[in-house]
């Protein structure tokens, strides 16, 4: 199971992004730093339940919405590098068996 600050982190920078905010602006809605917004995004920060609702407030979400993690990567909104980095810190999270088999599957498909 991946680490739960990476996977808010995850989400709170998809979200922010297809909202189309910046750290600063996200920031600045939710009353915190944009550095510890960008801290809390690559998963460096163990954020607390009242920021977490602070962040959803600003996001203008709901906490049932917010914390429905495997939507992330499914929307199309995103750019090619955010999918590329959510994949990617999801195979880090495999054992190395699985990785055989997704190769085995990747391989398939494009041959």
């Amino acid at each position: 199971m991946a680490n739960l600050a990476k996977l808010v982190g995850e989400r709170v920078r998809t979200i922010r992004k297809i909202k189309k905010l910046t750290q600063e602006e996200l920031g600045e809605l939710a009353e915190l730093q944009s550095s510890y917004i960008g801290g809390l995004e690559r998963g460096e920060r163990n954020v607390s339940l009242e920021t977490v609702e602070k962040i959803i407030k600003a996001l203008k979400m709901s906490q049932s919405e917010f914390f429905q993690f495997n939507e992330i990567g499914n929307s199309s909104k995103m750019a090619k590098s955010e999918f590329l980095e959510v994949f990617t810190s999801e195979l880090q999270t495999r054992s190395l068996d699985d990785l055989r088999k997704f190769y085995e599957i990747y391989k398939l498909i494009y041959k």
